[in-house]
């Protein structure tokens, strides 16, 4: 059986699905547009607020500090001109102080000069100058010539080896006259530096003039203080090799750096004083709290060879005490063919420009490299605080207690900075 739908009824079917149809799609066009109008106004908003947004302003004693790197240390530290002198005397000198002109912009930048002369508050005085062409070679080699005098009018001296008294406290005066001439190669971005010095070193030794401690010729002789009556003067040459494998960090490197030198004394005076140093140093940066804080361990081992019937004079041996080993100790408490010494510092930043630390330092003197060991170990502990310029240490404030007493150092260098020479 077959069922007939009016003709009107079938329109109005179709008319009704069209109706549906075009509402639907009215609804989601809406609903499109209205999510579009939403994002539209967040964006807005977004935009409207970074107009208003201003940098966050560094705590008061962050700006402070900038300041003072900026007005004060800027001018005084300049790096090209004339500036101020601060240290340039062997530390165990006092404050020390004195004129200073470097240049940096010679040679399109690639020729750096310095001269300086200083004195201190212990009477101490010297002066140096040095040419420096660098970053020849597309930065693989560096060329230096330096020449310097130093007279240390009281250095301390308490005798020789690990059981050296402090009731023998003397002071003998110490001139050394010295010129050098290196060539240095910058390999692996830098990472690697090997090279050689030639040089030559004329000493003088005398009484000191220390008031109320008792000149070291007083004291001790020639047979148990090997230079004190017949000095020599040297021709002298370091292998130098450095490997740093650190970062830079918030105000601290993070890594590993290693370093070692190997100097030959050769006697030019006939005193039987021919002898080589051999000196090597490790220090590792782990940094903690993003940078923030940084635990620093350092080891340091100096060495001085010699074949009998050669000796190697007092004033060139290795020593142990102040403000970059034992810092507990007195500047140069004791003196022997060889030293070692381990020192750990937790360091943490006020600001890139101030850290505080507190540090503990071991090591031991010994007469020959057979000896090398944990055999009278000498340790101390103690606070320290620094100023610092791009993870460079411009002045140091450290104070170190042992068991024969504090000690209060006012330095111009790092901690643990690069191996150095007295002559």
């Amino acid at each position: 059986m077959r069922i007939r739908c009016p003709r009107q009824f079938a329109v109005l079917l179709v008319a009704s699905s069209i109706a549906g149809s075009l509402s639907a799609g009215a609804q989601d066009a809406g609903m499109i547009n209205g999510s579009a109008s939403r994002a539209q106004v967040v964006a807005d908003a977004e935009q409207e607020k970074a107009k208003r947004l201003e940098p966050q302003e560094a705590p008061r004693g962050e700006r402070k500090f900038d300041h003072i790197e900026r007005e004060i240390l800027g001018p005084i530290f300049n790096t090209n001109g004339p500036s101020l002198k601060f240290g340039g005397i062997p530390t165990g000198g006092g404050f020390s102080l004195g004129p200073q002109y470097t240049r940096q912009d010679l040679l399109a930048d690639h020729l750096t000069s310095n001269i300086y002369v200083a004195g201190s508050t212990r009477k101490w005085y010297g002066g140096a100058a040095s040419l420096d062409f660098h970053d020849l070679l597309n930065g693989h080699l560096e060329l230096r010539a330096d020449g310097g005098y130093q007279n240390a009018a009281s250095v301390w001296y308490f005798g020789e080896g690990p059981d050296s008294s402090k009731s023998n406290k003397t002071d003998f005066r110490r001139e050394f006259t010295t010129a050098h001439f290196s060539a240095l190669g910058h390999l692996f971005d830098q990472k690697l530096t090997v090279g050689y010095t030639a040089g030559g070193l004329l000493v003088n030794v005398g009484p000191g003039d220390l008031s109320g401690t008792p000149s070291t010729d007083q004291l001790f002789t020639e047979a148990d203080t090997p230079g004190l009556v017949h000095q020599s003067n040297f021709i002298t040459g370091t292998s130098t090799i450095k490997l740093d494998l650190s970062r830079p960090g918030f105000s601290n490197p993070r890594g590993l750096k290693l370093e070692a030198d190997d100097s030959q004394f050769f006697d030019q005076s006939g005193n039987q004083a021919n002898f080589h140093l051999l000196q090597t140093q490790a220090a590792y940066y782990v940094p903690l709290t993003n940078g923030m804080r940084t635990l620093v361990f350092r080891v340091r081992n100096q060495t001085a060879f010699a074949k009998v019937p050669q000796a190697v004079p007092f004033y060139l041996q290795p020593t142990l005490g102040g403000p970059d080993d034992l810092r507990g100790y007195d500047r140069y408490r004791f003196y022997g063919n060889g030293t070692s010494v381990a020192s750990l510092e937790y360091r943490w930043s006020i600001s890139q420009t101030l850290e505080m630390a507190i540090f503990g330092d071991g090591g031991n003197v010994y007469q020959r490299p057979g000896l090398i060991g944990f055999r009278d170990l000498r340790g101390d502990g103690g606070v320290g605080f620094r100023i610092k310029n791009k993870q460079a240490t411009v002045m140091r404030f450290d104070i170190g207690v042992s068991s024969e007493g504090v000690n209060v150092w006012f330095v111009f260098n790092d901690a643990f900075g690069k191996l150095s020479r007295i002559f």
